[in-house]
C-alpha cells in the first residue's frame, strides 16, 4: 500500500511541474512586454515634443509651406528654389553646337567691293548654345522659356569691346504656353507665343536646327485625332512700330499705325489613316503691309527673283497664297522603299512702295524623292532626289522661299514631338544637306537633281556620299556681263560618330566645281567658273 502512494505522489509532481514552468514563462514573457510598452510611450513623448517644434517653424498647414519652413529653420550656406505654384514638374533642356572648318574660294575668288579677285582662304568656327526650362504647371498646361546663343569664334568680350562679340548676345528663342486637353477634348491643343514651327518634310515650315534656328512669334492650335491632324497658324512677322506700354495700339505718330504688319495665316492639313503613308494639304497667306520679312534662307517674301526682265520686287508690301500639296510614305520593298513627293503654287501679287511697279505672284515648285534601304541592320541606303523652282520672267516672279529646312540634325532618333503630334522618321526621312554641304545651291529659280547614299558600318557610325547637280530655270545677269544659267556640280562627302546618346562627333566636306551662275553671297552671280570652291568642317554636338 505504501508503494502505491509512492508512486501517486510520483505522479503528481510530473504533472504539476510543466505547469509551474508554464507559468514561470508567462510572467517573463509579461515582463518584457511591460518594457517594451513603457519604452514606446518614451519614443511617444519624444516625437511629440519634435512635431511640436516642426510645427512652430511654419504657420501654413499646406505641405510645401512646411517643407519650405523646414528649409528656412535649416543651418547651412545654400541657395533654396522654390516655386509659388503646385507646379508638376521642372525640366531643364538644352545643346551645345561647335563646328571648324576651312574653306577657300567659297567666294568664287571675287571681292564684292573692288571687283578684284583675291584668295579667301581661311578657318572658321561657329557655335550654337541653347539652354531652357519647360515648366508643368499643371498635366495639361506647360510653359517653355529658352535662351540661346550663336554666332562665330572671335576674340569676345574684353574691357572697352562694347559687346562686339557675337556669342555674348543671349537671345531668347523660345517662350510660349501650351494648352492640351482643351473643354476636355484630348485632341485640341495651342501653344501661343515664341515657337518653333515643324511641318510636313520641312519644305515651308523648319526650324533650321542646323544653323541659327527658326522661331516665330505665333499663336498655333492643332486638332490630333487618330487618323487626321488639322492645324491653324496666326503669326507677326515684320512689324512697323515699337512697343509702347501707354498707346495701345502701339501707335507711332506720323509712321501708320499699329495694324500696317507683315502676317502670316495658314491652315495645314495631314490624312493619317493610310498606314505608313501620309497626305498633306496646306494653304499659308500673307498679309504683307510693311514688306521686310524674310525667309529662313534670308531672301525676302515680298521680293521677286531678278529673272531676265530684270525687274526686283526688293521692298514690296505683298499679298499672296501658297497652296501645297505632299504625300510620303514607305513600302514594304527591302528593307523600305520610302518616297515624298510635294507640289507648291503660289498666286497673288507685290504692290511697289513708290516705284510705281507691280509684280504678279504666280508661280509654282515641286520636290520629289524615292530612297531603298537595302539592309534594316546596317541602314545601307541609296536615294534619288530632285528639285524644280521657277524662276522670274516678264511681269511675274519665280518661286518665293518660305522656311525650309536646308539641312536637319541627323543624330535625332525620330521626329521631335514638336507640335503635339508625332511623325514616323520614315515618312520625313533625315534630309542632312538637303542641297548641298556647302549651301551655295539655291531653292528657287532652279532644277537639280541628287543622287546619294547613305550607310552605318556599325551602330555608332553613319557614312555618305552625294552628288548634285544644278541649273537655273531662267537665265540670270552675271558679273561682267552676258547672262547665264548654269550654277554647278557639287560632290558631298560627310561621316557621323555616334559618341554616346546624347553626344555626337561629324564631319564633312565638299567640293563645288562652279558655272557662271553659281550665286555669291552678296546676291550676285559669279561670271566666271575658274576657281573650284573646297569646304571642310568638324561638328561637335551634345544634347541634354
Amino acid at each position: 500500500m505504501r508503494k502505491w502512494n509512492v508512486v501517486a505522489l510520483l505522479l503528481a509532481l510530473g504533472l504539476t511541474a510543466p505547469a509551474f514552468a508554464q507559468q514561470d514563462e508567462l510572467k517573463k514573457q509579461v515582463e518584457e512586454l511591460q518594457r517594451q510598452v513603457a519604452e514606446l510611450r518614451v519614443n511617444q513623448t519624444t516625437l511629440a515634443a519634435e512635431n511640436a517644434e516642426l510645427k512652430a517653424t511654419s504657420t501654413s498647414t499646406s505641405l510645401e509651406e512646411r517643407i519650405n519652413g523646414l528649409s528656412d529653420s535649416l543651418d547651412y550656406a545654400g541657395t533654396t528654389v522654390k516655386s509659388r505654384g503646385n507646379v508638376d514638374s521642372i525640366t531643364l533642356f538644352g545643346a551645345a553646337r561647335i563646328r571648324s572648318g576651312w574653306t577657300f574660294d567659297r567666294d568664287f575668288g571675287q571681292d564684292f567691293a573692288s571687283s578684284d579677285l583675291e584668295d579667301d582662304d581661311g578657318s572658321f568656327t561657329d557655335a550654337r548654345f541653347n539652354i531652357g526650362f519647360d515648366f508643368q504647371v499643371d498635366p495639361d498646361v506647360k510653359t517653355r522659356i529658352s535662351m540661346q546663343s550663336n554666332g562665330l569664334y572671335e576674340n569676345g568680350d574684353t574691357p572697352g569691346d562694347e559687346g562686339l562679340s557675337q556669342l555674348s548676345e543671349v537671345d531668347l528663342y523660345e517662350a510660349y504656353i501650351e494648352w492640351t486637353n482643351i473643354f476636355g477634348r484630348r485632341e485640341l491643343g495651342s501653344r501661343d507665343g515664341r515657337q518653333e514651327i515643324v511641318l510636313g518634310n520641312e519644305f515651308q515650315f523648319g526650324n533650321n536646327d542646323y544653323f541659327s534656328g527658326e522661331t516665330f512669334d505665333a499663336s498655333h492650335w492643332w486638332w490630333n485625332a487618330e487618323t487626321w491632324e488639322l492645324h491653324f497658324l496666326w503669326a507677326k512677322m515684320a512689324i512697323t512700330d515699337s512697343f509702347n506700354t501707354r498707346n495701345h495700339p502701339y501707335v507711332t505718330s506720323g509712321v501708320g499705325n499699329g495694324y500696317d504688319d507683315d502676317e502670316l495665316y495658314s491652315l495645314y492639313f495631314s490624312f493619317k489613316g493610310w498606314t505608313d503613308h501620309v497626305i498633306d494639304l496646306y494653304w499659308i497667306y500673307f498679309n504683307g503691309h510693311n514688306g521686310g520679312s524674310l525667309g529662313t534662307l534670308g531672301n525676302a517674301l515680298g521680293s521677286s527673283s531678278t529673272g531676265d526682265s530684270g525687274v526686283d520686287g526688293g521692298g514690296f508690301d505683298f499679298y499672296y497664297h501658297t497652296l501645297g500639296l505632299r504625300i510620303a510614305g514607305v513600302f514594304a520593298v527591302a528593307a523600305g522603299l520610302d518616297y515624298n513627293l510635294e507640289f507648291a503654287y503660289q498666286t497673288g501679287d507685290l504692290s511697289g512702295t513708290g516705284a510705281g511697279v507691280a509684280d504678279n505672284v504666280d508661280n509654282f515648285a515641286l520636290e520629289g524623292e524615292i530612297g531603298l534601304t537595302f539592309s534594316e541592320e546596317h541602314k545601307f541606303r541609296v536615294y534619288i532626289r530632285g528639285m524644280y523652282a521657277e524662276g522670274a520672267q516678264d511681269n511675274e516672279t519665280g518661286y518665293i522661299p518660305l522656311f525650309p529646312e536646308r539641312h536637319s540634325q541627323s543624330t535625332v532618333a525620330g521626329v521631335e514631338n514638336t507640335n503635339n503630334h508625332t511623325r514616323s522618321d520614315k515618312l520625313n526621312g533625315v534630309r542632312r544637306a538637303r542641297y548641298g554641304v556647302m549651301d551655295i545651291i539655291p531653292m528657287d529659280n532652279v532644277w537639280s537633281v541628287q543622287l546619294g547614299m547613305t550607310f552605318d558600318p556599325s551602330a555608332d557610325w553613319t557614312l555618305g556620299l552625294t552628288g548634285l547637280y544644278a541649273e537655273h530655270d531662267e537665265e540670270v545677269a552675271v558679273l561682267g556681263g552676258g547672262i547665264d544659267d548654269g550654277i554647278g556640280f557639287e560632290i558631298d562627302a560627310f561621316a557621323e560618330y555616334r559618341y554616346t546618346k546624347h553626344a555626337t562627333l561629324g564631319g564633312g566636306i565638299g567640293v563645288l566645281f562652279p558655272d557662271d551662275g553659281a550665286p555669291l553671297t552678296n546676291g550676285g552671280f559669279v561670271g566666271q567658273d575658274d576657281d573650284v570652291a573646297f569646304l571642310f568642317f568638324l561638328q561637335a554636338r551634345v544634347v541634354f
